[in-house]
């Protein structure tokens, strides 16, 4: 009986290892007729002179609508492709995140002649180890920081500081307009995320009955306090077209980022183009564009939320014209110093 069992057992686990091993053959002879087909392809499709890197799951979304201000300003032939294998021909690339340029250089080798940009939004787990990024990041052209300590940071982790700049995010002065203020509102501007720090934007709201909130954004229906949030008396919370914005931030006098990791964050900017008084943490490039006391307030990331409420407090009587401090953060200058990068 043993003898019969061995037999099956040897049988099937020959039968499956065949089956395993067929596996592994298809899967790389897929891989080079993929790569045999990208090959042909970039011998024989147009060369652009600019192509924009992306995530598919990004369209539509910040970091998609960077890329298409760069693009609306740039003289050239442009094209989006949303992945980071493959890469049509270009005489340049810009990588709308850090993350899809590793896999860029190994699939498409052949971009390590053209000038690469690459877009740092700020530190994030990956799937590959911080040496295995920095390493890749060296092969690149330059590496666009969104605000000053991270590119210190990348300094710190290895990347030549030769390779780097930093380039602050914008808004458009044609959209966002300032205000008056007036007792208005304090307003956030984030869709939900747990890095936002959905906590203390509801104990804030809480910790302040006399004042009125607006909360700009999407997905907050995900918070396992969602409930509890929207049944706040002085709380409006609004899902609303980007092209809206202004609406709102219009009947803001404060704005509040209480983000604990933040890139920007680009509300930040809109806001304080439409002279709302900004109280945010320090994180991001809250410090490149806020001068502490002046044209806004800036708390630690691990403030206390009475901290918090006193800046706000503090920040309803100050007259300063925000507006003015950030006016020249146009998507337009800020096009054309990407471009600056391209023809060094």
């Amino acid at each position: 009986m043993t003898m019969i069992f061995g037999k099956f057992w040897k049988r099937g686990f020959a039968i499956e290892n065949q089956h395993q091993i067929k596996s592994v053959l298809f899967q790389r002879l897929s891989k080079l007729k993929k790569l045999l087909l990208h090959r042909w392809q970039w011998i024989n499709s147009p060369r652009f002179d600019l192509v924009f890197v992306g995530y598919e799951g990004n369209k539509g979304w910040i970091l998609d609508a960077i890329c298409k201000e760069i693009a609306a300003y740039f003289p050239g032939k442009t094209y989006f492709h949303y992945s980071g294998s493959f890469l049509p021909p270009a005489k340049a690339y810009f990588f709308s995140h850090h993350s899809l340029y590793p896999t860029a250089i190994a699939t498409t080798p052949q971009i390590a002649t053209a000038t690469t940009l690459i877009w740092y939004t700020h530190p994030k787990e990956l799937e590959i180890s911080t040496q295995k990024l920095i390493s890749a990041l060296n092969q690149a052209t330059t590496v666009i920081c969104t605000c000053s300590r991270y590119e210190k940071l990348l300094h710190s982790q290895g990347l030549d500081p030769s390779k780097t700049t930093f380039i602050l995010g914008a808004a458009d002065p044609e959209l966002f307009r300032p205000h008056a203020r007036a007792n208005g509102a304090v307003g956030f501007c984030t869709a939900y995320y747990s890095r936002k720090d959905p906590d203390r934007i509801l104990n804030i709201i809480q910790a302040m009955p006399h004042r009125s909130f607006i909360l700009l954004g999407r997905n907050w229906d995900q918070y396992e306090q969602y409930e509890t949030l929207k049944s706040l008396a002085n709380l409006t919370y609004v899902e609303a077209a980007y092209q809206d914005y202004p609406l709102y931030y219009a009947q803001m006098d404060v704005f509040v980022s209480a983000s604990k990791l933040e890139g920007g964050p680009i509300p930040l900017i809109e806001t304080m183009m439409c002279n709302v008084f900004p109280v945010a943490s320090d994180t991001g490039f809250s410090t490149d564009i806020i001068r502490h006391g002046e044209n806004g307030f800036i708390f630690d990331v691990e403030a206390s939320i009475g901290e918090i409420c006193a800046y706000i407090e503090q920040a309803f009587t100050m007259d300063v014209d925000v507006h003015t401090t950030v006016k020249h953060l146009s998507w337009q200058n800020f096009s054309l110093d990407v471009q600056k990068l391209l023809k060094e």
